[in-house]
């Protein structure tokens, strides 16, 4: 049954309809670059126009491929022993990914992370009651930039048993080797088709490019079977419409031709509908990751999406912020709440800052925290006649009226009738810097379950492939 959850359309029917005939109206009559001959010759092949280095894609081709593809209801961990379903009504969450910086919010100071950095994290990540999917969060800068994705790769997969997805895909060859490292944990490439435990994303360059590697990497990961999210990220006022409006219909266009080219190489290839629109700070021509806009866009990608019968990955747990201050917090939870209220299925950024490009161990402890006071406000709460409570104050309200000892409080409190902070719960009151309160509860969490969390090994005939299929990326690597 589904769960209950609160739910906020923030855009009208009419506004989405608007919004979706303006994708279907850039697919047909502006089209896409696509870089890449044998994907050009598949749409061709559908009906699409190929003319002045472009690829016009009509309705029909659109619905067509919106038709070939299976939606990804299903996360799988790794080592076999549970499923997280996703579109059943509640809210997971993942961690951001690709930040080449660390924070030390003791000292405020980033450092350039490093594959250690990146087990600590993981491990962390395991351990965090709220963070249901994991991806890479750092990109360990000691590693030769051709040889990140599959080193990084073989840490995560060392360091957790969840729910995993790899690094965003940027080539063919790095979606192969990620696709066979997920493999030898399962048990084979059919085994991965049948139980995926990993997902895969690839970006597509705004507005509307598909180069030729881009185009490889999506067509890689449809042919394996696992499930391919596309993950286009335009700018506000950069390289999209500074307008909301025209920038969810560009994304929109950027993921309907994304899912157009997997369901061309591979009928059913299971997808995911994804949104990370970001404000850009025209103050420095930077983007800018804490502005409502990433929350808000977030929302109405969530309902196209869900009108394609398609799960959200949405952006949220976002910031600008450098540090962890009281705009960390602000920023976070507004972007966060405006998609969690409007349905978001799933939803990334759990211990990342800077706008993306630093990662923190304790932002990743109090995201937690937020993440269960999220689940808490959206949930709702139930009306029936055990909630209602008449029979319990019909007893207590004569006799006294105090209702802290009756066993229905007790009950209703274990099953979270009131949420309880674990970190900031500083009593009224009480003396002391508060923000320091906060990050010294985190840290102290974090030590915690670094020094006791333990992640059981992969079986040594794993490490081992694992171990070869890193060594022969390398030599290929030196070989180019």
């Amino acid at each position: 049954m589904p769960m209950k959850r609160l739910h906020t359309q923030y855009l009208s029917d009419d506004d989405l309809s608007s919004i979706e005939e303006t994708s279907y109206r850039l697919l047909n009559e502006v089209g896409i670059s696509l870089q890449h001959s044998g994907a050009t010759e598949m749409l061709h092949g559908l009906g699409c126009r190929v003319e002045r280095g472009r690829t016009f894609i009509p309705p029909d081709v659109v619905r067509w491929g919106l038709d070939h593809v299976t939606p990804q209801k299903t996360l799988y961990s790794l080592d076999g022993r549970y499923a997280v379903p996703l579109g059943d009504g509640a809210i997971r969450f993942h961690n951001g990914g690709g930040p080449p910086f660390i924070l030390n919010a003791e000292t405020g100071e980033r450092a350039l992370a490093t594959s250690d950095d990146l087990m600590r994290m993981t491990r962390l990540l395991d351990a965090l009651p709220n963070v249901d999917e994991i991806c890479v969060l750092f990109t360990p800068q000691e590693v030769p930039g051709e040889l990140m994705s599959v080193i990084s790769t073989a840490i995560m997969l060392r360091n957790t048993r969840k729910p995993v997805a790899g690094p965003g895909a940027e080539n063919a060859k790095d979606a192969n080797y990620i696709i066979e490292m997920a493999a030898a944990c399962v048990g084979g490439r059919e085994a991965l088709r049948q139980r995926p435990c990993m997902t895969l994303a690839v970006s597509p360059v705004s507005p509307l490019i598909f180069t030729e590697n881009i185009a490889a990497a999506i067509m890689a990961i449809a042919e394996a079977g696992i499930p391919f999210h596309s993950l286009p990220a335009p700018s506000l006022g950069a390289t999209g419409p500074i307008t909301l409006a025209g920038c969810l219909a560009q994304q929109h266009a950027e993921v309907l031709a994304s899912l157009i080219i997997a369901a061309a190489t591979r009928a059913g290839a299971p997808v995911m509908y994804c949104s990370r629109i970001n404000p850009l700070d025209l103050r420095r021509a930077v983007s800018s990751w804490g502005g409502p806009e990433v929350g808000i866009a977030s929302a109405g990608a969530t309902q196209l999406a869900h009108r394609l019968g398609l799960c959200c990955d949405a952006y949220g747990l976002c910031t600008s912020a450098s540090v962890l201050d009281p705009v960390f917090a602000y920023q976070r939870m507004a972007n966060a709440m405006i998609p969690a209220l409007a349905g978001a299925d799933i939803m990334s950024g759990v211990g990342t800052i800077e706008s993306g490009m630093a990662g923190c161990l304790e932002a990743a402890v109090i995201d937690d925290e937020i993440i269960g006071l999220i689940k808490h406000i959206v949930r709702g709460y139930e009306v029936s006649p055990e909630t209602l409570a008449f029979d319990v104050m019909q007893e207590v309200i004569p006799s006294g009226g105090v209702f802290l000892s009756e066993t229905h409080t007790v009950r209703e409190m274990r099953k979270g009738a009131i949420w309880v902070p674990k970190l900031g719960d500083a009593p009224a009151g009480s003396s002391g810097d508060s923000r320091a309160n906060v990050i010294g509860r985190a840290r102290a969490r974090v030590n915690e379950i670094l020094r006791k969390h333990e992640v059981a090994p992969l079986p040594d005939d794993v490490q081992s492939h694992l171990d070869e299929i890193v060594a022969r990326a390398r030599r290929e690597a030196i070989a180019e």
